[in-house]
């Protein structure tokens, strides 16, 4: 018709840097690329700007955790031990939930030599390290990206290798944690499921996790996946509340409670905490920290269901954290969070590709 405009040409997508997929970069419009990079951009100087020393979870969390294995190992009742280990180092008592750990990864510990326990955390994380570098192997052609995989991974066993985490919960927690991500398929679901209620016995932080695997689900329309969160989910409420019970019964009002739940850190804090439970947290801050929103750009990027659930699931336990300051939050997302930043520079490609890219309308009027 005269005076009518060609359709809008798309921009041809380039081909993938490392990837051997597009990911969720590829074809965003130039305003929405030019907002996302100076958005990333202005995080990376927000973190600077709020960053500061922090003192790393692998310092917070060891003292009272190794204290506790150690009274079960001489034969204390854990609840005892617990609450003796937790006075003894000026540590709140209330509320119970929130203060004291579970007893499953204790009691278990104190029936294994110490070498044994090394032993199957390390052989735990190597799992992690396997199954997610089997996920990751057929996205890259390239021999480097498959190696910085490799690192990540294992960068994020880092609290695996030191003797003193060995007894904090939250670190099994979030192998667990990982593991059930990466084993959720429609084929695999139970599996997934008992890993991830595994991690509800051994920590109540892994509790976030269940719920958003089971809102998922649900609203993807797998009733039976999501009928296995929700019974896996209420097993675990079941024992909270017994733990909480038998504690409720040994512990005063007089006894310390915690002052409040929400303890917000800075950006800058928040992600050099996350750092410090990683290998990542061995390099300055002045790298590590960029790692971090480049790591999150990744997962974002990175086109694919398992990609969606754990970016979605580090996501929501960076968010608590940052609103809490609980080191256990920061341990939960530790062993995945840097993984994301094997995808970025597909993700960092695609949006100058996108931001620069200006196509011209061409009017073309035909007189008949």
């Amino acid at each position: 018709m005269p005076g009518s405009a060609p359709p809008l040409p798309t921009r041809r997508a380039s081909r993938p840097l490392w990837l051997s997929q597009p990911g969720r970069m590829s074809g965003l419009t130039p305003p929405m690329a030019i907002g996302v990079l100076a958005l990333l951009l202005m995080l990376v100087a927000g973190i600077f700007w709020t960053g500061g020393d922090t003192t790393p979870v692998t310092d917070r969390l060891p003292p009272v955790a190794a204290a506790i294995l150690d009274h079960v190992r001489h034969g204390q009742d854990f609840y005892a031990a617990a609450i003796d280990a937790l006075r003894e180092n000026g540590r709140p008592l209330r509320p119970v939930l929130l203060a004291v750990p579970l007893p499953a990864l204790p009691v278990t510990l104190a029936l294994l030599p110490p070498l044994v326990d090394q032993m199957l955390i390390v052989l735990l994380g190597l799992a992690v390290v396997a199954a997610w570098a089997r996920r990751c192997w057929p996205l890259f052609e390239r021999r480097g990206p498959r190696a910085l995989a490799i690192i990540l991974l294992v960068a994020g066993l880092y609290p695996a290798f030191d003797r003193a985490m060995v007894a904090v919960p939250e670190v099994w927690a979030a192998l667990f944690i990982a593991l059930s991500l990466v084993q959720r398929r429609p084929d695999a679901m139970p599996t997934a499921v008992a890993l991830g209620l595994v991690a509800m016995i051994l920590s109540p932080v892994a509790l976030l996790h269940a719920l958003l695997m089971g809102f998922l689900a649900w609203r993807a329309g797998a009733e039976r996946e999501a009928t296995g969160w929700i019974g896996a989910t209420a097993m675990a409420i079941i024992l909270y509340a017994a733990h909480a019970h038998r504690l409720n019964a040994m512990i005063s009002p007089i006894d310390p409670a915690i002052s409040s739940p929400i303890a917000a850190q800075s950006p800058g804090e928040w992600l050099a905490a996350i750092a410090s439970a990683s290998g990542v947290g061995l390099l300055p801050p002045v790298i590590a920290l960029p790692l971090a929103l480049l790591a999150a750009l990744g997962w974002a990027h990175w086109r694919q269901p398992v990609a969606r659930r754990a970016g979605i699931t580090l996501a929501a336990y960076a968010l608590l954290g940052l609103l809490t300051g609980a080191p256990a939050f920061a341990l939960a997302a530790a062993p995945l969070l840097f993984l994301g930043v094997v995808f970025a520079p597909d993700a960092v490609r695609e949006l100058i590709a996108a931001a620069r890219d200006r196509r011209r309308i061409t009017v073309t009027r035909v007189v008949r």
